[in-house]
C-alpha cells in the first residue's frame, strides 16, 4: 500500500481544488491511501507515525524547500516558487498566465500597463514577463509594486502603495499577481478616488470566487486549472513510485498547466480605447457576439458611416470588424469546448457561428486543428 501525503494549507481555494483532483486520481488506485492536512485528512505532522511513501505539497519558503528537499522520497510540490533539483513539479504556467492577462488587456485597448506582485519568487516573475511579452512592452519599462505574500494578506492601509497608485496614468491595465493582492490595490484605490474601471483597469488571477465577487466593484481575474494540477500531480506521484528506487531519479519533473479563462468582473467592465466611436463598438461586439450580429450592426450602433468605422477600428486595434465578432465566438466555443460536454453542433449554433461546417473552417484556421481534436487535448 502506497501512503500518499497531502501537506496543503486550504487556506484558498487553490488549495482545496487541487485536493479534489488528487482524490479524484486517488479513486483509481485502490492501494493508496492518502494522508493530509485539510478537509477530512488527518493531520500531516511528518513525525515518525507519519511516515509516507510520497508527498504533494506547496512550498512557499526557503526553509520548507530544503526540508523536504533532505526527505529521501518523491516530492512534487504544486506552487513553484522555490526550485530544487530533487523536488519534482507540477504546477500552474505562470509565464502563459501572464499573456493571458496581458492578450485580454491588450483587447480592451489598454495602451499603459502596470504590475503589482511578489518579490523573488519564480511564478510571480513569470507571470510579469508573460504579462510584458502580450502587452507588448519591454519588462523593465512596465511600472511594478512588488511586496511579500504576507505584505499583500494584510488588511491594513499603506500610503506607499497610495503614493504608488497615484502615480499611474488614467486608464492604466494593472495586472495583480493573485486576487489577494488585487482586492488589496482595489481599496487602496477607493481611499484616493482612483475609479475602478475607468481610472485603473484592475484584473487578479486565482478566481477566487467569494473574494472577487464580495469586494466593490467586483474583482476580474484569471481562473487557474487547479484540479488538473492535484490530479496530474497525483498521476506523477504514480509514476514516481513505479520506479525501482524512488530515492534516486536522474532529472527533475516539471509540469505546467495551462490556465483557464479570464472570469469578467466589473473591474474590467469598460473598454479603453482613446477612440470613443471605437470603444463604443467594442463594447456593443462584447456585449453581443453571442447572437447573429454582423458589421451592419456594429455600424448601426456607434451611428457613423461603415467606412469610417471599418478605417478607424483597424487603425486602433489591429484587426477588422469582422475579425474581433469572430475571435470573440471562437474564445466563448474554447471554453465551452473544455469547461462543458455540449456536442460540437450546439456549441457552434450558442457561439451565433451560421452552421457547424463554417465553424469548423474558422476553428481550425485559428488553432491549426479542429474543433474536436482540441478538445481532447
Amino acid at each position: 500500500m502506497g501512503v500518499i501525503g497531502i501537506s496543503l494549507r486550504f487556506h484558498d481555494s487553490f488549495d482545496s481544488a487541487v485536493a479534489r483532483g488528487i482524490i479524484e486520481y486517488a479513486k483509481g488506485k485502490r492501494d493508496w491511501s492518502l494522508r493530509g492536512s485539510g478537509g477530512g485528512l488527518r493531520p500531516l505532522r511528518f513525525s515518525g507515525k507519519d511516515k509516507c511513501d510520497a508527498i504533494i505539497t506547496r512550498i512557499e519558503s526557503e526553509d520548507d524547500a530544503d526540508r523536504y528537499a533532505s526527505m529521501g522520497i518523491p516530492i512534487v510540490d504544486i506552487a513553484g516558487a522555490h526550485t530544487r533539483q530533487t523536488i519534482h513539479r507540477v504546477q500552474n504556467d505562470d509565464f502563459a498566465t501572464g499573456r493571458r492577462a496581458g492578450e485580454y488587456v491588450r483587447r480592451l485597448g489598454a495602451r499603459s500597463f502596470a504590475y503589482c506582485g511578489v518579490p523573488e519568487v519564480h511564478w510571480s516573475r513569470q507571470r510579469l514577463l508573460g504579462f510584458a511579452e502580450a502587452a507588448g512592452i519591454a519588462v523593465d519599462r512596465i511600472p511594478r509594486f512588488e511586496r511579500s505574500l504576507a505584505w499583500w494578506q494584510q488588511s491594513n492601509q499603506t500610503p506607499v502603495l497610495h503614493s504608488w497608485l497615484k502615480q499611474l496614468p488614467r486608464a492604466t491595465a494593472l495586472f495583480c499577481c493573485n486576487d489577494t493582492a488585487g482586492v488589496k490595490v482595489l481599496a487602496h484605490c477607493g481611499d484616493i478616488a482612483r475609479e475602478i474601471p475607468a481610472d485603473i483597469t484592475l484584473l487578479g488571477v486565482d478566481d477566487e470566487d467569494l473574494l472577487c465577487t464580495l469586494c466593490n466593484p467586483s474583482l476580474s481575474s484569471v481562473r487557474l486549472d487547479c484540479a488538473t494540477i492535484g490530479y496530474r500531480s497525483a498521476a506523477l506521484v504514480d509514476e514516481l513510485l513505479e520506479v525501482e528506487s524512488p530515492r534516486s531519479f536522474d532529472h527533475q519533473h516539471t509540469l505546467l498547466i495551462a490556465p483557464q479563462e479570464v472570469v469578467e468582473r466589473e473591474s474590467t467592465t469598460v473598454v479603453l480605447e482613446r477612440d470613443a466611436v471605437v470603444a463604443r463598438a467594442v463594447q456593443f461586439i462584447r456585449s453581443h457576439y453571442s447572437k447573429p450580429i454582423g458589421v451592419e450592426d456594429v455600424v448601426s450602433a456607434c451611428s457613423v458611416s461603415r467606412r469610417s468605422l471599418e478605417v478607424r477600428f483597424k487603425q486602433a486595434r489591429g484587426v477588422t470588424i469582422h475579425r474581433e465578432i469572430t475571435e470573440r465566438r471562437l474564445e466563448q466555443a474554447c471554453r465551452l469546448l473544455k469547461q462543458t460536454d455540449l456536442t460540437i453542433e450546439t456549441i457552434a449554433s450558442e457561439c451565433a457561428f451560421p452552421n457547424v461546417q463554417r465553424f469548423h473552417v474558422l476553428f481550425k484556421r485559428h488553432h491549426g486543428v479542429t474543433p474536436g481534436f482540441w478538445r481532447s487535448q
